[in-house]
């Protein structure tokens, strides 16, 4: 990190949430590596916790993440890149796939399909507030530690997921998408980083190539 923060070549160091990643990460470092191909950004899968962690004790230089609960963000600072509404993931035989929308109400008797616990408490806080106005929410049907097995998941058709729309990116054809109505907050996506650290030059010139993407596609 030393050589990054002098100018000289080195590496930046990103965390990162994968499924929600998926569409701006690629193309900023493929708008970064043009600006400054001498240097290389380390990209590493991460929780939000260990992305926090990591930010704070200064193992990452940024991470691009969801908005975690004010709470979590002591000495760090956010800048909001995009927002994703809500959808429900579902295989493209189940009858909520031929919907245009869905409430939460037509969820509660679902099997859903959730991130394990243990890895992504904000989820599982996020989740019961959706459902919190019902005084209800769908039985947990099984918890998964990635976007990949909750994908292949639900595509087996062992029950249904509450993911951003993000997720048409990530799951293809393989998924039906309806969004939920009324819509919820959207999950917003964007860069985390220290808040006392002086921001180095090639970080600098990597925040500007997200942000460039992010607008180009919040403009589509």
């Amino acid at each position: 990190m030393k050589a990054v923060a002098s100018g000289q070549e080195g590496e930046i160091h990103l965390a990162y949430a994968p499924s929600l990643a998926f569409e701006l990460l690629p193309l900023a470092l493929r708008e970064f590596q043009q600006l400054l191909p001498e240097f290389w950004v380390a990209l590493h899968d991460a929780f939000t916790e260990e992305m926090l962690s990591g930010l704070k004790s200064g193992s990452f230089h940024l991470a691009v993440m969801p908005s975690p609960r004010s709470r979590a963000i002591a000495g760090l600072t956010f800048d909001e890149l995009r927002r994703y509404n809500i959808s429900v993931a579902t295989h493209p035989t189940h009858p909520i796939a031929a919907k245009r929308s869905v409430s939460l109400r037509m969820l509660v008797d679902e099997r859903l399909l959730e991130y394990t616990h243990v890895d992504y408490p904000e989820y599982h806080e996020w989740i019961a507030d959706l459902f919190s106005a019902l005084g209800r929410r769908p039985v947990v049907g099984e918890e998964h530690d990635s976007a990949n097995s909750l994908v292949a998941a639900v595509e087996t058709g062992r029950g249904v997921a509450i993911v951003p729309e993000i997720f048409s990116c990530f799951a293809g054809a393989r998924l039906k998408l309806p969004p939920i109505r009324p819509t919820p907050t959207p999950i917003v996506m964007g860069l985390m980083l220290r808040r006392s650290v002086s921001i180095p030059p090639t970080v600098s010139v990597f925040m500007q190539a997200e942000r460039k993407v992010a607008r180009i596609q919040r403009a589509r």
